[in-house]
Formats: C-alpha cells, structure tokens, sequence
C-alpha cells in the first residue's frame, strides 16, 4: 500500500533535502508504507543533486517507533510475510542511507523510540533538542532491535551502554545521550533546525566526491558484520512478530493507546 502523500514531506532548502515524517496523530510511527516511500527519497537524492539531507519528525516527536497497529496486521500473515514484507523495507532504508553518498542528519526534536532510534542511529550525524528523549523500547514489545540497532548502538556509545538500552529499554534524555557519545551535539528546541541547515550548508560546501568517498569509508569499518545482522534480524524478528510475546504487548499498548514500539 503506498504512504498517504501527506505522510512524509519533502523540502529543499538551498543544497540540503528536508525529509519530515509527518503522522503527529500516530506520533511519526513507522509504517511499512513510509519505510518504502522514505527509502526511496534517499535513494535519489543524489540524482536531485541534494548535498546534504535532514530527516526529522513532526513536532513533538522525532518517531515512536514501528507503528504497532502496521505491524501486527503484516504479523498476521506469517513469519515469512514479516521477514520479506516489512524488514525487506526496513533493511532496505539501513543500506540506503548507509550507502547514500549524501550525508544524512537526523534532526531529533523529539522522543526517538525503538525504530526511531534506530533510524537516528544509522545517519551520519544526530542533532538532538534539548527536550529530545532516547530509548531502544523494542524489549517492551517483545522484539529486538530490527533495523541493526544493537550494532550501532554499541559502534556509538560502548559495549556496556549498549547493552544497558537494549536490554532494559531504558530512556535517557539528550544530555545523557550527548554523554554517551549517542548524539554529536545539544540545541534548544527553536533552534535545532537552524543548526541542522546550517550542517548541511557546511557539509555542501565540502568536494562532493571526496566526502562521498570519506562517509564510504567510514561505513566499511563495520560493513563486514551489518549484512550478516540484518539477514539473522529479518528470521529472528519475523519469529518473534508472530509469537505470543509480540501478540500480548502490542495489544496491551494498543488498548493504552499508544502507537510506536514504545509505551512512553
């Protein structure tokens, strides 16, 4: 089914591609819809001639997460469905941006919950505001990190941290996440994106070829290991959508009212 054309926004501004995830009323959740649609405006920025691009979330929240209500409708067509069907998409969008010659920011001026950290963590640079809230909440729903979460959280922010987030959910705030190396820096909520343009701005002044050839450089310090974890990600994951764990609290925070894999 494709995304409702209102639900991810583009812009430019100057050199700098504006990418919003725009679904305030379910908290910016990921659907499997807004996967594909937002895998397929990184993968031809470079094509639109983007130096830079920014992804962020409508105001309050960066992203909550998978949206549970998508999730679980795929979830019920098996764990083969789940696997090719949605962390296909979701994969897919972790190489495009992964591989994007473009450097990606992520504009985090909300909370940023399980595949929202996830999609935070996988871009090149993270700008959190002040008020912006971090937490790998897949454990509440009975799912693992499944766009590689695991791996980059402990590339980011150490072994010890890592585990910490994954394994307990814990939520930390964005001067604690700026600590723990998760974010490369702290704005006021009204200034975050003025900071983020102004990354971008800097980034797009910068020789195209050798930046592109740098960020690839970058990323093959660990591209060995994040193929293999994403193809163990999409059986595991797809075992773990169609169990009784999944059923159980997905239903429980849906009947709370919550929308992402997180009940903040």
């Amino acid at each position: 089914m494709p995304v409702e054309a209102d639900h991810l926004l583009t812009e430019r501004v100057d050199e700098t591609l504006v990418v919003t995830l725009n679904r305030p009323a379910r908290r910016n959740a990921l659907t499997v819809a807004l996967v594909t649609a937002l895998g397929d405006v990184i993968e031809t920025a470079p094509a639109d001639q983007a130096r830079a691009i920014v992804i962020t979330g409508a105001p309050p929240v960066f992203c909550a997460g998978g949206d549970l209500t998508d999730l679980s409708a795929v979830a019920d067509e098996g764990a083969l469905a789940v696997s090719e069907s949605i962390y296909g998409r979701f994969h897919r969008l972790v190489s495009a941006i992964s591989e994007s010659p473009v450097p990606v920011i992520a504009a985090v001026n909300g909370a940023a919950l399980g595949a929202g950290l996830d999609l935070a963590a996988v871009c090149d640079f993270r700008i959190a505001a002040s008020s912006a809230q971090f937490a790998s909440s897949w454990i509440n729903v009975g799912l693992v990190p499944g766009m590689g979460g695991a791996q980059w959280l402990t590339r980011l922010t150490g072994g010890a941290r890592a585990t910490e987030l994954v394994l307990t959910g814990r939520t930390i705030d964005a001067v604690t996440a700026e600590r723990w190396n998760l974010v490369h820096e702290v704005a006021e909520p009204h200034e975050l994106m003025a900071r983020a343009f102004e990354l971008g701005k800097q980034l797009a002044a910068l020789p195209p070829v050798a930046l592109a050839r740098s960020k690839a450089a970058l990323r093959r310090t660990i591209a060995d290991g994040l193929g293999p974890e994403l193809a163990t990600l999409g059986a595991v994951q797809g075992t773990l959508l169609t169990g009784p764990e999944f059923a159980e609290r997905a239903a429980r925070f849906r009947k709370g009212g919550a929308s992402g894999t997180s009940a903040k």
